[in-house]
């Protein structure tokens, strides 16, 4: 029996694609999950107390730091072209100082900063966005020269020494808690939902798995794509900025490196939660699944009383396995 033209474009179609995405995705997130599970029981048998409630929530409100940063990374990673941002972390820390100084510990001024922060963010992340697509550059040259520039500018900005802190709206946010829940997780659970319903439910979510899957392609459909990989970048410097400032909300105080640790945690988390870095592969809730997990195995290294340098190696050494794994991974 033959196949109507209809069906035969739902199999080969852009649903056929995202349904790939979910179910190659999805095996890789559960593993993820699991080993949650399986370091928690075994920082609570080195550790009784370990897998506490109260110190789950404690491991979740930090990965919801790096998870939201880490959702910069994905974005550009899903766009393909060997994206990736080596300046969320610089961005991080300018989102955090410029949120610092203009709040100075007062709530008056929460929403223009936040303004100004997404504003700023975008901006420099468009630069870069602009450079790799108009100019060819390559992203990882881009990324990395632009996390220089945020660096002196936010040097020049604070003349080397950060000043004012978070207000208390925003401080509430990061440390407090509403039934249990640490704040900043509620938020990234919506954040999670929003990003979810953008990546599988609109035209713009799926010309990003295109972008990465096929660019020629996605261009032919119609998609601008010069344009729309400046906007991604753009976005990612957004979130990179207003990441940095759910880290003021739980530090109260900013520093001139406050974000930079979270770089490389952000490319494993994206690569653990089974992104591929070829591009066009993954969901964000495998990104969710990469934090916990890398927060969870930072946690218990911290337990066990390794050192900041043992725990960079050990980030270093997962993320080699991971790519030999399957990090170039592609939808087939």
């Amino acid at each position: 029996m033959s196949m109507t033209n209809a069906q035969t474009r739902d199999m080969n179609g852009p649903g056929a694609a995202l349904r790939g995405i979910r179910q190659i995705g999805s095996r890789k997130v559960l593993v993820a999950y699991l080993l949650v599970i399986l370091i928690f029981i075994a920082g609570q048998v080195v550790s009784p107390g370990f897998a506490a409630f109260s110190n789950i929530m404690n491991v979740l409100n930090i990965s919801a730091l790096l998870g939201l940063i880490a959702l910069a990374q994905m974005l550009v990673v899903l766009s393909g072209g060997e994206g990736i941002d080596l300046s969320v972390g610089a961005m991080a820390s300018l989102g955090a100082v410029l949120a610092s100084q203009m709040l100075n510990g007062a709530d008056g001024n929460l929403l223009p900063a936040i303004a100004v922060v997404l504003l700023a963010g975008f901006a420099i992340g468009a630069v870069s966005g602009a450079g790799i697509a108009y100019f060819k550059v390559p992203p990882l040259v881009m990324t990395l020269a632009m996390a220089s520039v945020i660096q002196g500018v936010a040097l020049v900005y604070t003349n080397g020494q950060p000043k004012g802190m978070a207000s208390p709206l925003l401080k509430e946010l990061g440390v407090g808690r509403t039934a249990g829940i640490p704040n900043l997780v509620l938020l990234w659970i919506a954040v999670a939902i929003v990003v979810a319903v953008f990546l599988t439910r609109t035209r713009p979510g799926q010309a990003l798995y295109g972008l990465g899957t096929n660019r020629l392609t996605t261009e032919l459909s119609g998609v601008r794509t010069k344009v729309f990989t400046t906007a991604v970048y753009g976005a990612s410097g957004a979130i990179s900025a207003i990441g940095g400032m759910m880290l003021l909300s739980y530090t109260g105080t900013a520093f001139l490196d406050i974000g930079s640790s979270y770089m490389l945690p952000t490319i494993i988390a994206v690569v653990i939660g089974g992104i591929s870095l070829a591009g066009g592969l993954g969901s964000y809730n495998g990104t969710v699944a990469g934090a916990i997990l890398l927060t969870s195995l930072s946690s218990i290294l911290v337990t066990l009383r390794m050192g900041e340098g043992g725990r960079q190696i050990v980030y270093g050494v997962i993320l080699l396995l991971l790519l030999a794994v399957y990090g170039r991974q592609k939808v087939k």
